[in-house]
C-alpha cells in the first residue's frame, strides 16, 4: 500500500490502526521506510500522525478543491485493536463526518 501510495498520491499521511501488542509508531516508522520521497521537498514526503483522528483531520485541511482524500486501514472495522486486548470504540466514517462538518458553512 506504501508504494502505491507513493507513486500516485501527492500527500501520504501515516497514521494507527491496529497496533495490538506492537508499538504503534514503530509500525508506521517501518511503513515509511517503504515510502521513497526523501528527494521531494519536505511538504511532499511522507508524515506520521500517531493519533488517527488528526491524520485525518490534517488531511481534510491540507485538501483543495476537486482533491480526493483516500482514508484507508480500517474500512467499517468499528475499534481500534489495542495492547491486551483493548478495543477503543472507532469509526473513520463518523470522524470524518465530524471533521469536515467544521468545514461545512451552516445557515
Amino acid at each position: 500500500m506504501g508504494s502505491i501510495a507513493d507513486k500516485y498520491c501527492e500527500h501520504i499521511i501515516l497514521t494507527n490502526e491496529d497496533p495490538y501488542d506492537e508499538d504503534p509508531m514503530e509500525i508506521l516508522k517501518e511503513m515509511k521506510e517503504g515510502i521513497k520521497r526523501d528527494t521531494l521537498p519536505a511538504d511532499r514526503q511522507a508524515e506520521i500522525i500517531l493519533n488517527r483522528r488528526d491524520a485525518i483531520k490534517k488531511a481534510f485541511t491540507l485538501a483543495k478543491e476537486k482533491d480526493i482524500v483516500l482514508i484507508t486501514g480500517k474500512g467499517t472495522d468499528p475499534y481500534i485493536m489495542e495492547a491486551n486486548g483493548k478495543k477503543t470504540p472507532w469509526s473513520d466514517t463518523q470522524v470524518a463526518k465530524e471533521e469536515l462538518s467544521s468545514y461545512i458553512f451552516k445557515p
